[in-house]
């Protein structure tokens, strides 16, 4: 709390003025966070684009953003009990949410009908899991950027139908012409 009093200007009686303890500031964070991602998804779902556009921006978006250490999300679960429970409701919420978004893609003709939506969202969500541990390892062959878009084009690719395959494959020459 002195460090963070120090590098805000402030002093620790009014950090504790505005929240109650470590884990409030954490989960404020959090919450902050979450918040930020969601303004981006609606507003790429009111944009009306097709659910492979919105694949396609949610990659490019995640290839900029910062990359957060797995280290951080055990210390979470092993410090702060609140801040994970939120964690984890989230994660119930994110997963409804891609249920809904995937059947969309279903309805719109661009992910295939037999495809079992419960199992492909938890396996987004395992993939987002996969990419943050990466973050453990020593002397990685590839920059987390490459192993975002590697496995999140892969994935979506998989899932599409001809006409969903038509956009992601023409999103790749572009990329392609662009390097």
């Amino acid at each position: 709390m002195d460090e963070l009093a120090s590098s805000l200007g402030i002093s620790k009686r009014t950090i504790y003025e505005n929240f109650k303890d470590k884990e409030e500031i954490l989960s404020s964070l959090l919450v902050s966070l979450r918040d930020e991602r969601r303004k981006v998804f609606d507003s790429l779902i009111s944009d009306k684009n097709n659910v492979v556009e919105i694949f396609i921006k949610i990659i490019e978006i995640q290839q900029s953003s910062p990359i957060c250490n797995v280290k951080f999300f055990e210390d979470i679960q092993k410090y702060y009990p609140r801040a994970n429970r939120n964690i984890e409701a989230d994660k119930e919420k994110n997963k409804e949410f891609l249920v809904k978004f995937l059947q969309k893609g279903i309805e719109q003709g661009y992910i295939r009908e037999d495809l079992n939506v419960e199992v492909t969202a938890f396996l987004v969500e395992q993939s987002t899991y996969i990419y943050i541990r990466a973050t453990s390892l020593e002397k990685p062959l590839f920059t987390f950027s490459e192993l975002f878009y590697t496995m999140m084009i892969n994935f979506v690719r998989g899932i599409l139908t001809e006409k969903g395959i038509k956009i992601i494959d023409a999103y790749l020459e572009q990329q392609k012409a662009k390097n």
